[in-house]
C-alpha cells in the first residue's frame, strides 16, 4: 500500500477500487497524516498571525508610554496603557476550483493549502465548487484539522467550472461569521465554462484574495485580476500547484499581520 506522500497523491484514484475495510482505512489515514505533515513543514518557522491591541493596566502588555502621555491628567491607575499582541480574528472562506481537470496530486496539493490556512487562522470555512458549489466547513463549525483534510481529499472532482456559484456560496458562509474582518480567499486557474461573470460575485465580498493557479491562460489571468480588483483584494501567482502551498502560507503572512 502506499505511504507518505504516495498515499495522498493516490488517495483520489484508490478511494474509488479500494473495498471498505482497515485497507482503505489505512491508505486514508496516511494520506490525511501525509497533507497534515507537510502542511506543518511548511509552517515550521511561520508565527501565527497576531495583532496589537492597547488595554488599560494591569492587563499583561508592555507600557505604551505615547498612548498613556496622551490621556488626560492627573492620572489614575487606569490610565495606564499598555500593548500586547493577540491572536488575529477574522472569518476566511476557503473557495476551492475542484472541477473534473482536477487530479490526484493536485487535490493533494490543494488540501496542503487549506491546512495552511487552518493551522493559522482560527475561523475558517471551506467551499468546494465545481458545476455547483458544496460547502466542506461551515462558518462556526469547529471541524479538527484531520477532519478537514479528509473532506477535500474525498471530493469528487467532476463536472465543470461554475467560479460564480463557489463565490456566492462562499460569502455565504462569510455572512454566517461572528467575526468584524471578513475575508474571502480563492483558488483557481480562472478559467469558468459554467455560470456568469465571477467579478460580480466577488465585488460582494468585503474583501477577496485570488490565487492564480496553473499556466497562464490569457482569459484565466484577465478573470483573476478583475475578480480580485472587484473583491478590493490582493492577486497572487502560483505558476503550478506545487506552488500554491507556498503562495499560501506567503499570503496568509502578508494579510494578516498585526
Amino acid at each position: 500500500m502506499p505511504a507518505g506522500w504516495d498515499a495522498a497523491t493516490a488517495w483520489r484514484r484508490l478511494q474509488g477500487n479500494l473495498p471498505d475495510g482497515p485497507a482503505r482505512q489505512e491508505v486514508r489515514e496516511r494520506a490525511i497524516k501525509a497533507v497534515i505533515d507537510r502542511a506543518k513543514d511548511l509552517l515550521r518557522h511561520a508565527a501565527r498571525p497576531m495583532r496589537r491591541e492597547t488595554v488599560g493596566w494591569p492587563e499583561d502588555g508592555d507600557l505604551d508610554l505615547e498612548e498613556t502621555l496622551e490621556r488626560p491628567r492627573p492620572w489614575a491607575a487606569d490610565d495606564l496603557r499598555v500593548e500586547r499582541r493577540v491572536p488575529r480574528d477574522a472569518d476566511v472562506v476557503a473557495v476551492l476550483d475542484m472541477s473534473l481537470s482536477m487530479t490526484g496530486e493536485k487535490i493533494a496539493l490543494v488540501a496542503v493549502a487549506t491546512a495552511i490556512l487552518t493551522l493559522r487562522l482560527e475561523h475558517v470555512s471551506v467551499v468546494a465548487f465545481d458545476t455547483v458549489p458544496h460547502v466542506l466547513v461551515r462558518a462556526g463549525e469547529r471541524a479538527p484539522l484531520r477532519e478537514v483534510v479528509r473532506r477535500v481529499l474525498e471530493v469528487p472532482a467532476q463536472g465543470y467550472t461554475n467560479i460564480e456559484g463557489g463565490l456566492i456560496s462562499g460569502v455565504e458562509q462569510l455572512r454566517r461569521g461572528r467575526q468584524r474582518e471578513r475575508v474571502g480567499m480563492l483558488f483557481t486557474d480562472g478559467v469558468a465554462n459554467v455560470g456568469r461573470d465571477p467579478a460580480t460575485a466577488a465585488h460582494r465580498y468585503p474583501r477577496l484574495h485570488v490565487v492564480h493557479v496553473g499556466e497562464h491562460h490569457p482569459q484565466g489571468a484577465r478573470t483573476c485580476l478583475a475578480m480580485a480588483r472587484a473583491g478590493h483584494g490582493k492577486l497572487y501567482r502560483a505558476r503550478s500547484y506545487q506552488d500554491l502551498p507556498g503562495v499560501v502560507r506567503t499570503a496568509v503572512r502578508e494579510l494578516f499581520r498585526g
